[in-house]
């Protein structure tokens, strides 16, 4: 057992090793590229293609996934950059009474209506709006009141000349219509109808509208039907606007002066006055009107109304499609809730609660159909179409009805068929006389509540705050949307008492700058935490994402507790890549290079809406571009006094280094020098007894010669000695040049001589042999030679230093070489390739442009606390998500969450940070608050209070701690850029709309 532990526990290494050979990692981050094969090829293969080796799977992923977004996040926020809009005055709502925001609005249209009024009556003209003049764009054939942006659906060629009916033929003032104007004096929800306008859903709220008391007076503000001006206020994106028209109204016949069919049977009738009769015929009354009307004749609310709504929002085709519960929103301030018949869990409380209060409380609309495509009727219920509730009423006999209305408004079309339909046998006079019903043709009809239910399948839920107690505080911010959705703490509320609370979550209205809106599309999710407690199990709260009304999502919470709490938030983007950006419309309109008024106008409302996250984004990224340089500034003189700290450590190597190789030098040349001295005084003694030999034999040769001076050749041999002698006593200029020479070399240089000289010398070692002949002395010439050599200093040899380093620990110079903390150098540019042969692309020409999505959202409170605090948290920690906040934990009910077992805990998670929120524009640090009291460490808390609290770095700090090395700057590495990594480079719903028939239309 212990041998087979071993053999596992050796083999886990190599395991290990293969799998990050297959490119197996946890981060995209930390992959390398594949090592590249070595080139052996000849240069015959040169020439052909060579092959794109493939990397490992995980690689490959990786890689997909790097390119699939961009690595900032990024939003055209300003379409018209050369006019820029004013900001908001201030980027954070206050918490003040609803009532506050609707009279700032209101008297600010009265006032600029009531200036007009002035000024038309000092020029005695009536008012003509220069910025929405129906019958200049009707006459020029522009459609700029009538087309959003980029659509065509009311063809504007040969409108006088044309026969069909879809497009309005002229235009005229209120008194040229009506006989006897009346405005706002005949209110009645049972007297509106609708026109040639797919927007059965605003003319459903208008209905709805008209049973609450003074709603509708309360939205036109100010008016004068003799100038013929009209002011009027909506809510859009969380405030209040204003809407000033004039009383131009589209017809849907033309005038007598234009060739029409109309005009020919006219004059083939023998008439006194034909072009009157025409008019009285054709141009009379609410019946002429092509758009939203009256049933009175000479009642003119609805069709004023219904043009203030279409100049808001830029023209009558963006209001084509939509839901009754967003046209109750804009015309009432209120909050609605989409609800499903299916999701209602208790009828008798929704009937109670609910359905009961309608016109006091809440207001609801309803349709069918919608969800599964239905076209055509159940029971004389229109699908695809809108209808609003008018009342709701518990009989004598304990029968629940609900009275509906369709906004057709037409003799029995679109209505119920069914029990307590007009002429049913339900019906009785007692019951007429207790619901006030008379059988008629006004499109109005009872239902019972559970046939209501079940026959609709969708209900537009809308609270009216008729309190007055009631205040809003509000957040507008931008938040990046991921690929993937996920959740991010993005704001907190201070509750200071116990309140009722209604949390809205809204993205800007597109329907303001219809035609502008781009690829993506966002669904929005938000939940409620106390704060310090951001487990999935841990919410108070959630908001259930509208399957159909995507503008906003709500939650109402009849009683809250006084507390901290943290608002999370996960938004779910949508790419529509069939559609285009943003650039490529403004780079559309813009190809003509002439006037687009229409472009200008939407394109300023674009700019408006936007406005509001301008304020946040930009915070974000200076505070993202503060932490950077922060962080750079931290790399930058970490590496310094690494540097620093190296170089030092060097020296100090360096100094202990040639410390102990001079002490090892000098024993050498002691012991060269001995050696060198003892071999000199041998070679002393040896010559010495040479030449006492020598001239031991030469006396002895002298005695035993004859004296005869003729045989005496003593002269040339003394000649010879006298020679050598001089030779050996006196170096030539030759040598001692030599001599200089080897002084004057490297180390390396002497050392390789001093190397060459000791084995010469070992060479040489060996005495000459004496002989009688005469080229004897030689070898001693030699000896003499080289004996000057032999006497100079020895030149330093590096061959005997040591390479042991004196320093124990050799891991202090190399241990923090971390590749990854390098600065990226440039990439080199690709060598030029002379063939002509087809490069491999890597697969990402003709693909979208990679995910980019930012929304601006906005965030709203209402509640009865008048010291609500709500604030946008920036971040948590260092920037936590790249700015997009404290990352939160997946739903409880998350599929894939809970299908993976047990996992281990992000200790990131367990780790307190500081947070930033924005506090009047300014981001100001707060301790994040933990829900069990545990305190982290004391230095700890006070080195990040410190951090948070230092001044930003500029990118160009000085190195303070290099005091002793001031000319080493070239050393200096810049890491700024080592901290920056590579980020992980449908089909619309049919609404309730309608043109004559209600078909349905999508809202796009």
């Amino acid at each position: 057992m212990a041998e087979d532990s071993l053999s596992s526990t050796a083999v886990r290494p190599s395991i290990q090793r293969d799998l990050t050979r297959f490119g197996y990692s946890s981060s995209s981050d930390s992959d390398e590229p594949p090592r590249k094969a070595n080139a052996t090829a000849n240069s015959n293969n040169n020439q052909k293609k060579k092959k794109k080796r493939k990397p490992p799977p995980q690689q490959s992923i990786n890689k997909i996934w790097r390119r699939f977004a961009t690595k900032k996040y990024t939003k055209a926020l300003s379409v018209l950059p050369f006019d820029p809009v004013p900001l908001p005055s201030t980027s954070e709502g206050p918490n003040e009474l609803l009532s506050v925001g609707y009279e700032r609005a209101r008297e600010e249209c009265s006032r600029r209506v009531k200036k007009i009024i002035q000024e038309c009556k000092r020029v005695n003209t009536r008012y003509r709006d220069p910025g929405f003049d129906l019958d200049w764009d009707l006459k020029m054939g522009k459609g700029n009141c009538l087309n959003y942006l980029g659509s065509s659906k009311f063809d504007m060629t040969n409108t006088r000349y044309s026969t069909t009916t879809s497009v309005p033929k002229a235009v005229k003032r209120v008194h040229e219509i009506f006989e006897k104007p009346t405005f706002l004096k005949d209110i009645d929800g049972a007297d509106i109808k609708q026109g040639g306008l797919g927007d059965c859903w605003f003319i459903a709220s208008l209905s709805a509208l008209a049973n609450v008391d003074d709603a509708v007076k309360r939205v036109c503000v100010e008016y004068d039907t003799r100038v013929g001006i009209y002011g009027f206020v909506f809510y859009r994106d969380g405030e209040w606007i204003y809407s000033i028209v004039d009383d131009k109204l589209y017809l849907t016949s033309p005038n007598w002066d234009s060739p029409s069919m109309q005009r020919d049977l006219m004059n083939q009738i023998d008439r006194e006055s034909p072009e009157k009769e025409y008019r009285k015929t054709y141009q009379t009354g609410s019946k002429a009107l092509f758009f939203g009307q009256c049933k009175n004749q000479n009642e003119t609310w609805v069709a004023l109304f219904e043009k203030a709504y279409a100049k808001a929002h830029g023209d009558f085709g963006s209001l084509a499609g939509g839901w009754i519960g967003e046209g109750l929103e804009d015309l009432t301030g209120g909050v609605t809730t989409e609800l499903l018949a299916s999701d209602i869990l208790d009828l008798d409380e929704f009937w109670e609660n609910e359905v009961s209060k309608v016109n006091q409380e809440f207001l609801f609309g309803c349709s069918t159909g919608l969800l599964d495509g239905g076209y055509g009727d159940r029971n004389g219920i229109r699908e695809g179409h809108a209808y609003v509730v008018m009342d709701a009423r518990t009989i004598k006999s304990g029968e629940r009805l609900v009275k509906l209305r369709n906004p057709w408004g037409k003799i029995r079309k679109g209505i119920w068929e069914g029990p307590w339909s007009d002429g049913s046998k339900e019906w009785n006079q007692d019951v007429k006389e207790e619901l006030g019903h008379q059988f008629g043709n006004d499109s109005v009809f009872w239902i019972r509540f559970e046939d209501m239910v079940e026959k609709y399948q969708h209900f537009d839920r809308t609270r009216l705050f008729r309190d007055p107690d009631w205040q809003c505080c509000q957040r507008w911010i931008g938040v990046e949307v991921p690929w993937k959705p996920q959740w991010n703490e993005k704001f907190h509320i201070k509750l200071t008492k116990e309140s009722p609370l209604i949390l809205v979550l809204q993205q800007l209205d597109n329907r303001y700058y219809k035609g502008l809106r781009g690829q993506y599309s966002f669904r929005l999710h938000f939940r409620i935490h106390e704060q310090g407690r951001p487990g999935s199990e841990d919410y108070i709260v959630r908001s259930h994402g509208n399957y159909l009304m995507n503008r906003s999502v709500s939650i109402e919470i009849p009683s809250m507790e006084p507390g901290n709490y943290s608002v999370f938030l996960s938004i779910v983007a949508e790419r529509d890549t069939e559609m285009q950006s943003i650039e490529d419309i403004v780079k559309r309109e813009c190809r003509k290079r002439e006037e687009n008024d229409k472009f200008a106008q939407v394109g300023y409302a674009y700019d408006l809406a936007h406005s509001k996250g301008v304020a946040h984004l930009e915070h974000v990224a200076s505070l993202c571009k503060k932490s950077d340089q922060k962080k750079a500034s931290t790399s930058r003189m970490d590496e310094r006094r690494k540097m620093w700290e190296r170089r030092h450590l060097n020296r100090e190597i360096t100094k202990k280094q040639s410390k102990k190789n001079q002490e090892k030098r000098e024993r050498r040349r002691e012991a060269e020098d001995a050696k060198r001295k003892a071999k000199e005084a041998a070679e002393a003694a040896e010559k010495k007894k040479q030449e006492e030999e020598a001239e031991a034999e030469r006396k002895k040769k002298e005695e035993e010669k004859p004296k005869d001076a003729a045989v005496q050749t003593d002269a040339p041999v003394r000649g010879e000695d006298k020679s050598s002698q001089t030779a050996s006593g006196e170096p030539d200029s030759s040598s001692q040049s030599d001599n200089a020479d080897n002084q004057s070399t490297s180390p390396e240089e002497q050392s390789d001589s001093t190397k060459e000289n000791s084995e010469k010398e070992d060479k040489d070692d060996t005495p000459p042999v004496s002989s009688d002949a005469s080229p004897k002395p030689a070898p001693e010439a030699e000896a003499t030679q080289q004996k000057p050599v032999a006497a100079a200093t020895p030149a330093y040899s590096s061959d005997c230093d040591s390479s042991d380093s004196p320093v124990e620990d050799w891991e202090l110079l190399y241990s923090s070489d971390d590749m990854s903390k390098k600065p990226r150098m440039a990439t080199p540019q690709p060598a030029a390739t002379t063939t002509t042969e087809t490069v491999e692309s890597d697969g990402e020409s003709g693909l979208p442009d990679p995910w980019n999505a930012i929304c601006i959202v906005g965030f709203r409170v209402y509640s009865k606390d008048q010291d609500l605090d709500l604030r946008v948290v920036i971040e948590g920690g260092d920037l936590a998500e790249g700015g997009m906040g404290e990352k939160g934990a997946a739903d409880i009910d998350n599929a894939q969450m809970n299908a993976g077992g047990e996992r281990e805990k992000s200790t990131k998670a367990d780790k307190v940070t500081d947070e930033f929120e924005i506090v009047d524009g300014a981001a100001i640090i707060k301790q994040k608050m933990v829900v069990d009291n545990e305190k982290a460490d004391d230095d700890h808390k006070k080195d990040e209070d410190s951090q948070h609290k230092d001044t930003v770095d500029d990118g160009n700090v000085a190195d303070t701690e290099d005091d002793d090395d001031n000319d080493d700057e070239d050393d200096e590495i810049d890491a700024a850029k080592s901290d920056i990594t590579d980020s992980t480079d449908s089909t619309p719903i049919n609404t309730p709309d309608s043109m004559t028939d209600c078909s349905p239309q999508s809202r796009i």
